[in-house]
């Protein structure tokens, strides 16, 4: 029996944080799972980190890539894929509808650049099966490369200058020479954000404050920015929680929601339980809040902060219900090869910053609070997650959490 080593590098970077109906419906049939994926996949991997580890990570872009190897797989390593990906078994639509949704996802909107690319690193001694390779760039938009891999630093010098166009030089060593001696095979998903916030911070605001673990204790400071406007609020009775939403650019297109749990309440049950009610609870909780309180303001304190997370999300996905395909004696992805393939190892690079780059100084709100009742505190003082979200199709594409304050 002959094992092809398949190796995945997941990669991501968001930078200086900054159709009609029926159409629209449909994609939001693609985005249900994967949502419900990358909250699954926050969760769990904010077990494994821990409360000490800041986490960043791009569900989206492991979510891509795994669909796309799911359409090379055949029996229970297709069942276990799609069960844990949320795929029908029937893909003709699904294939139409993610279509649209990377053409929405990636439509130009002001002040905001989202980039997303997929790429298959074959050697050139393998032949992908022909109807895979049309399929995946049909529908999933998937470029395939020729490498020979046996020339290493060629092969990692093509893989790292691929990756490096799509991430704008942001991510430029994603693998090494370790990555690529014996493979045949080198899958690659990339995201690139940039927004500038819709209604900018004052830098002269930012302070340093402390931030708290969850039993009240002081675990170091950040530096705190401050901002009051009118933005969707609400209390999340489900979650026990409080969220906010902050929109990128002119025309509410994207946003990044952070979720904070009440006191009392720890953020890895707060996350635990989203896996149960959805994500979808989040959106319409906040677009009702929009809707009845959209002149209300808010006054929003969020630390500044920067993340960069490289990690290994084999056992994440073992533990989620994906296991055949890492096993090099039951992996069935015949649909991509007329070899035995199996997937060595997944890993992404994903990095964040949120900041108040491009902000200009503003008191805009100032002369509205007057003889007013003071407006509600979202204070991100202690541990939460946030999530960015593009709201026509209700995508999350990237998201993570903040538990450590030395390490932002």
């Amino acid at each position: 029996m002959f094992h092809l080593c398949t190796r995945i590098l997941v990669s991501s970077f968001i930078a200086n944080v900054w159709a009609q109906s029926n159409e629209l419906a449909a994609v939001r049939n693609v985005s249900s799972p994967l949502n419900q994926f990358s909250v699954r996949l926050l969760s769990e991997t904010s077990d494994k980190a821990g409360d000490n580890i800041n986490l960043a990570l791009s569900p989206y872009t492991v979510w891509s890539l795994l669909s796309i190897i799911a359409e090379g797989a055949k029996d229970n390593t297709a069942q276990e894929l799609d069960k844990v990906l949320g795929l029908p078994s029937n893909k003709e639509s699904f294939r139409r509808n993610y279509k649209s949704l990377t053409k929405y996802l990636q439509e130009k909107a002001d002040n905001v650049q989202l980039d997303i690319n997929s790429a298959i690193f074959a050697s050139k001694n393998q032949t992908l099966i022909r109807a895979y390779q049309t399929l995946v760039n049909n529908f999933y938009g998937v470029d395939i490369m020729p490498t020979d891999f046996k020339n290493v630093m060629q092969a990692v010098n093509s893989i790292n200058s691929y990756v490096a166009k799509s991430t704008q030089n942001k991510i430029v060593d994603l693998i090494k020479d370790v990555d690529v001696v014996n493979s045949e095979v080198l899958m690659v998903s990339t995201l690139f954000f940039k927004g500038r916030w819709k209604l900018p911070f004052n830098d002269t605001a930012t302070f340093s404050d402390k931030f708290y673990d969850e039993s009240g204790n002081v675990k170091g400071s950040v530096s705190m920015m401050y901002q009051i406007g009118s933005y969707p609020y609400s209390f999340l009775a489900n979650l026990k929680s409080h969220a906010v939403e902050l929109p990128y650019g002119k025309g509410d297109r994207m946003s990044l929601i952070v979720i904070l749990p009440q006191k009392g309440e720890k953020l890895s049950s707060v996350l635990r339980q989203i896996v149960t009610v959805s994500f979808d609870y989040v959106l319409n909780t906040l677009e009702t809040a929009e809707q009845q309180f959209g002149e209300d303001y808010v006054q929003v304190y969020l630390p500044r902060f920067s993340i960069n997370s490289e990690l290994n999300l084999n056992e994440i996905l073992h533990q989620m219900g994906i296991k055949d395909v890492f096993d090099p004696y039951e992996a069935n992805l015949l649909g991509i090869f007329h070899h035995y393939l199996f997937i060595s190892r997944v890993i992404q690079q994903a990095r964040i910053e949120v900041n108040e780059e491009g902000t200009v100084a503003s008191a805009a709100a100032a002369g509205s609070l007057q003889n007013r009742i003071p407006p509600p505190k979202f204070n991100a003082n202690k541990s939460f997650a946030y999530f960015i979200v593009d709201k026509p199709t209700r995508s999350i594409l990237f998201c993570g959490k903040v538990t450590n304050p030395n390490n932002l």
